[in-house]
């Protein structure tokens, strides 16, 4: 994985682990047992500390596709 992984909290890294294997937000949020909201506020931190605008940017930014 590329440093920019090293900016993410250990359940961000989760979530973005989680979305690069093609996961949906409801499935994350079941996996994780959190809510969809939860999902969504890690990914919006996700993406102003990676500083991308999307799921995709966000996981060639860490590497995961």
């Amino acid at each position: 994985m590329k440093e920019s992984i090293h900016l993410l909290t250990d359940r961000e890294k989760e979530v973005i682990q989680l979305l690069a294997l093609g996961l949906t937000y409801e499935k994350i949020a079941m996996q994780m047992d959190v809510s969809h909201q939860t999902v969504k506020m890690h990914l919006k931190n996700i993406y102003r500390k990676l500083n991308v605008q999307n799921k995709i940017e966000a996981l060639q930014k860490v590497k995961l596709i």
